[in-house]
């Protein structure tokens, strides 16, 4: 089988899912990846295609709604000759609307991953002419790939026409992290940890930080804040964090891999006090570096936390989510070692053969 794995977007956990598959991928079969050039992550044993799409946001989205350029792209895609094409990220982007159409027109089996089914809440004019494409691109593909059956018919009404929704759970990206880990006593995490509650993420006004502000003020004198990640927090909460250093620990930035791990390993409690989600690799991470979770009961979360052994509280709640850090401190979280890539590479190979026996059998029809 040859696999042509197209990612668009490839910053942060979006090029670290596409590099945790393709290294899976490219053990098993012939796989291609393309990526825009400046992707900066491993591809294993598969055979890199760049292109060119800039760097800056504004620059992208000029590139990306150049059908040209899509065409060249395309026109590479089909050189290899693939069984499938799977594009991993990107779905709601101008060229995919296109390449779907395309593929659909050649036959060729086409299947998008959609990691976020339902827009967040407070994203800019890009995200929603994004999901609005989105609508586009799910009625012209093949298959689609989804992280939790919660999503299933939310796709079905964004367009997709067809039976073929594979659900595959999100990958596990501990691993990049766990071998930055200076001993192996050290990423007992929260056994071992300081009085310490993490967020660790993209900040973004879905996520809850407000609430998770409330609730810091309620646990005062009883636990630290760390928050960490890259994003612009609105003014009042940055001089919150800033003005109460006593209280909070802030790390507004891209962080790298040995920087998260480091503060994996102080972290008593991992919080998630989104008030919108689909799913996120942070749980998973958390519970491979011995640290429980309390996440808001909402999208995957519902699903995912539970697996790890996690807490789930009522979404909006600041004495919810002050009670369920305090009643995860101490706990010992569970990894599901079957949600390494390496075992869930069983089931993309199973929904790429799926697909292509699929087309097949449209074809001889």
């Amino acid at each position: 089988m040859r696999i042509a794995l197209v990612s668009l977007s490839v910053r942060g956990a979006l090029g670290q899912y596409a590099e945790a598959l393709v290294q899976s991928l490219s053990c098993r079969e012939e796989t291609h990846l393309f990526v825009p050039t400046h992707y900066n992550g491993v591809c294993g044993q598969a055979v890199l295609h760049t292109f060119q799409t800039g760097s800056a946001r504004s620059r992208a989205l000029l590139a990306l709604l150049n059908p040209f350029s899509a065409w060249d792209v395309w026109r590479d895609i089909c050189m290899i000759q693939p069984d499938v094409v799977h594009l991993l990220t990107g779905d709601g982007y101008p060229w995919a609307l296109l390449w779907a159409a395309w593929a659909q027109r050649q036959g060729m089996p086409f299947i998008v991953t959609v990691h976020d089914p339902e827009r967040h809440p407070g994203n800019n004019l890009w995200e929603i002419l994004n999901a609005w494409l989105r609508h586009l691109v799910l009625g012209r593909v093949t298959g689609v790939h989804i992280h939790s059956p919660r999503f299933r018919e939310l796709i079905t009404a964004q367009g997709f026409k067809g039976d073929n929704i594979f659900v595959i759970p999100h990958g596990s990206l501990a691993q990049r992290f766990l071998k930055h880990c200076s001993d192996a006593a050290s990423c007992k995490g929260a056994a071992d940890g300081e009085p310490l509650a993490l967020f660790f993420g993209r900040l973004e006004t879905y996520k809850g930080l407000d609430l998770l502000a409330e609730a810091a003020f309620r646990l005062k004198g009883k636990i630290r804040f760390v928050i960490a990640g890259p994003g612009r927090l609105p003014p009042h909460l940055d001089s919150c964090f800033r003005e109460h250093s006593d209280l909070f620990e802030l790390h507004n930035r891209y962080l790298d891999d040995d920087e998260v791990a480091a503060l994996f390993q102080r972290a008593a409690v991992c919080v998630l006090p989104y008030l919108q989600a689909t799913q996120s690799s942070v749980p998973l991470i958390s519970a491979a570096f011995g640290v429980p979770v309390v996440a808001t009961a909402v999208g995957a979360f519902i699903d995912d936390v539970p697996r790890v052994g996690g807490i789930l509280v009522r979404p909006n709640d600041t004495a919810a989510l002050a009670q369920g850090i305090q009643d995860a401190l101490g706990n010992v979280p569970r990894y599901p070692r079957e949600l390494e890539f390496d075992i869930l590479v069983n089931d993309f190979l199973k929904m790429y053969r799926y697909m292509m026996s699929a087309i097949t059998i449209e074809d001889k029809v």
